[in-house]
């Protein structure tokens, strides 16, 4: 009677089981809605921005958010640029009037523009591509970055 009973619970628990991971299997193969994926060549007018350009001083963006002096446009020592810059510190654009310009890429989802930046830190470039603006932040997606001399 006992083994009887053993071999009952034994199958109760095997069907239980076996239901649940047949749920699991379903909900797991069942189709979801992909992330929207868009690029230079199907991104909407309105979320396209203006074409333009900025020149400016690559560097990371927190010392200028910290310290409001002209300096911090393009200081006379480049060493805590760099080192912040190699620490993985946010990098962007400021302008000689103190405009923070942020990277943003041409794509959404957002793609990391960082290591697009590294070779020009602590140097003024002129870049050229789409520029953004909102609340008084200002981006650009950049198609063309170079060097300029000061």
């Amino acid at each position: 009677m006992q083994r009887n009973r053993l071999k009952l619970w034994s199958a109760l628990v095997s069907v239980y089981f076996g239901i649940v991971c047949l749920c699991f299997g379903a909900v797991g193969s069942y189709p979801q809605s992909k992330a929207p994926h868009l690029d230079r060549s199907n991104m909407p007018p309105a979320l396209n921005g203006a074409a333009g350009s900025v020149t400016g001083y690559v560097r990371d963006i927190a010392c200028p958010l910290r310290n409001h002096s002209k300096e911090s446009a393009h200081p006379s020592d480049d060493v805590c640029v760099k080192a912040c810059a190699k620490a993985g510190a946010p990098l962007g654009i400021i302008t000689q009037d103190g405009i923070i310009y942020n990277v943003i890429s041409h794509t959404m989802p957002e793609t990391d523009e960082r290591q697009r930046l590294l070779p020009y830190v602590a140097k003024t470039v002129r870049a050229t591509g789409q520029m953004f603006e909102y609340n008084g932040a200002h981006a650009i997606a950049i198609y063309k970055i170079e060097v300029v001399s000061r």
